[in-house]
């Protein structure tokens, strides 16, 4: 059976007066339907622009995906025209933003925000939009439903404002979800709650997420197989259980390290640190892109670049260590 979405090489390259920045560096990974895919990796490592390419909402200047193919449901959505490409947007494939209070719009209330939505996609007329949205409302969650769809963005918190993300994103009953940093700026306690939704919604409607995250603890109560990114590229690739009890690459290791393990644990441990920094995009190594920060590297490493190759059990990783 075909993947619900399936990513092969996709290099997506920003071009700026000091160089050309490869930020999507030959990406492959696939999605099943009503699975949940983690992309995971520091701020920086390529995970935003994935999905954005995915979306086809690469700024063009300076943004420009340059190969690959990215089949859904058996279409390249690199090929298709853009106005094909507005009818899957927000339909069939939608996206969760950073940041709601930058993505919602000030000046329209929640309900129209929602409603607009439905009427480009689903030929509702006005009241059946707004009829829907107070449902969605209702469905992710958010009290008095009937009273808030006439709210501000600016009347709503943090919380709130992420809830009404997830049901703008949900209106039409899309196949794939794309959720980025979902639960950023917001506390412990509506964190939880926004992961409960997804995790439900998911569930009833069956559809595909993949969680742009960069908090290791997220990932392992939600995703069924993993990607790791680092500087544009895969570097391990497996499923979730496999991933956390047996993580081949070092900077899997290193993210793994740094997860807080609380009191309970009974260890006093202090967190571990990957040392050094994210090389400079614009002056990528030609050898591993890991090989300065890497405690494990060989001097092959410094010269030659890895590729991302199978290791056991379906699983891949890039580093020589595991050749």
């Amino acid at each position: 059976m075909a993947s619900l979405l399936e990513i092969k090489e996709l290099y997506t390259y920003f071009y700026t007066l000091d160089g050309v920045v490869r930020a999507v560096d030959g990406v492959s990974i696939s999605l099943e339907k009503g699975e949940t895919l983690g992309l995971v990796g520091e701020s920086g490592c390529g995970k935003s622009v994935t999905a954005l390419s995915i979306m086809r909402l690469v700024d063009e200047p300076p943004g420009r995906i340059v190969g690959g193919k990215v089949m859904f449901q058996g279409s390249n959505l690199l090929e298709l025209s853009e106005k094909r490409m507005q009818s899957i947007r927000g339909n069939r494939i939608s996206m969760i933003f950073q940041e709601p209070m930058s993505s919602l719009n000030p000046v329209y209330t929640i309900g129209d925000q929602i409603a607009e939505t439905l009427m480009l996609h689903q030929n509702m007329n006005r009241r059946q939009a707004w009829d829907r949205a107070v449902e969605m409302l209702y469905m992710v969650g958010i009290p008095s439903p009937q009273e808030r769809v006439h709210d501000y963005p600016h009347q709503l918190s943090g919380g709130m404002r992420q809830r009404v993300m997830i049901a703008i994103a949900m209106a039409c009953n899309p196949m794939l979800m794309i959720a980025d940093e979902p639960t950023t700026a917001l506390d412990v306690t509506i964190q939880a709650q926004i992961l409960r939704l997804l995790k439900r919604l998911q569930r009833e409607k069956g559809m595909g997420l993949i969680l742009i995250t960069h908090a290791m603890g997220v990932v392992a109560g939600m995703a069924h197989r993993v990607a790791v990114m680092y500087a544009g590229q895969v570097v391990e690739y497996a499923d979730a259980r496999s991933l956390f009890f047996n993580p081949l690459h070092p900077y899997t290791r290193g993210l793994l390290g740094s997860i807080p393990r609380g009191a309970r644990s009974g260890k006093k441990d202090r967190l571990q640190a990957i040392k050094g920094v994210i090389p400079n995009m614009l002056e990528l190594p030609s050898g591993c892109r890991f090989y300065d920060r890497c405690p494990e590297a060989l001097s092959l490493c410094a010269d030659q670049p890895p590729e991302l190759l199978p290791h056991d059990s379906g699983r891949l990783v890039r580093c020589w260590r595991r050749r």
